[in-house]
């Protein structure tokens, strides 16, 4: 087992440690954990409400709980060591934590096995909107798992190819849909992630602008996305690097009259595909079957090998 992340500074929960590591989206997410139609058969339990009685007999559990999160247990502490595993919830914001035996520590991270599998992603799967994924029903069509939506549901990649976005990367290369915040600071580890692949001509990343993390930031994500919807196409991603290097849009980018419009659009199309943080990324199989996932996957060489050739 790797190291888990140690709980700096007992939860403000806007810090994210999921299993795909995400800045959430603050308006749209269920307000308390909902099991999903059981395709996991056996793997996991489903999120069960943690008592109020448990929570005062757990120094940990009485930490994490007088911010005013609700608790769930998740897992099985004979699959994570001995550590119980905890997901908690304040508004929109949620993470998971993992207990000591003694009730009296708590880590908050992500877990991985001796392979590198993200065990994490595991427990937090059945919680409906924690892990945006697409599945295809046989005659439908692709239907999101993340709204909990029956029949038909909106093609990510046919959506998607409607929004604003940056190119980046050969014409030539499959392409990658990724959805981003600027000033997310997941979002911009998962660009310097996929560059080698790019730079190699792997792939063709399609950046969507969107703002969700104002509330983070002092509103400037906004700004920042609106600057990156100013510019044309090629010059989206240069500037996305001047907007990390400075924290905030650039004060000399001339502000489009239509770029506010076309953030609202983005956000439009978000919201339809069911994108519940950022990075988001949507793509096409070999097969023409089309993917949404929350984050980068675990193995990313794994994940550019199934692109189109």
């Amino acid at each position: 087992m790797r190291r888990l992340m140690p709980a700096f500074a007992i939860l403000v929960l806007p810090g994210l440690a999921l299993a795909a590591p995400q800045c959430p989206a603050t308006a749209g997410t269920p307000a308390e954990p909902t099991a999903m139609p059981v395709q996991q058969k056996g793997r996991q339990p489903q999120p069960r409400p943690i008592l109020p009685d448990e929570i005062t007999g757990s120094p940990a559990l009485t930490r994490i709980a007088s911010h005013g999160a609700v608790l769930f247990d998740i897992g099985r502490p004979e699959d994570q060591h001995g550590l119980r595993a905890v997901y908690a919830r304040n508004g929109d914001h949620f993470r998971v934590f993992y207990i000591t035996p003694d009730g009296a520590a708590e880590i908050g991270g992500v877990m991985w096995d001796a392979s590198g599998h993200n065990l994490t992603r595991d427990e937090v799967a059945p919680i409906r909107g924690t892990i945006p994924t697409v599945v295809l029903n046989d005659r439908n069509g692709p239907s999101n798992e993340a709204t909990g939506t029956s029949g038909p549901a909106v093609n990510p990649v046919r959506r998607l190819s409607a929004a604003s976005y940056g190119l980046y990367g050969g014409k030539e290369a499959p392409r990658v849909y990724m959805v981003v915040d600027p000033l997310c600071p997941y979002s911009t580890r998962a660009l310097q992630t996929l560059q080698p692949y790019v730079d190699a001509g792997m792939l063709q990343l399609a950046i969507v602008p969107i703002s969700i993390n104002d509330y983070e930031n002092h509103a400037a994500s906004t700004p920042a996305a609106i600057a990156m919807l100013s510019v044309p196409s090629d010059a989206m991603v240069p500037l996305w690097h001047r907007i990390m290097a400075q924290g905030h849009a650039p004060a000399d980018v001339t502000i489009s009259d239509n770029a506010q419009a076309t953030l609202k659009l983005n956000l439009d199309a978000a919201h339809a595909i069911g994108v519940r943080g950022t990075p988001t990324i949507v793509w096409s199989d070999r097969n023409g079957t089309p993917h949404q996932e929350a984050g980068l996957p675990d193995d990313v060489d794994r994940f550019v090998a199934g692109l189109p050739v």
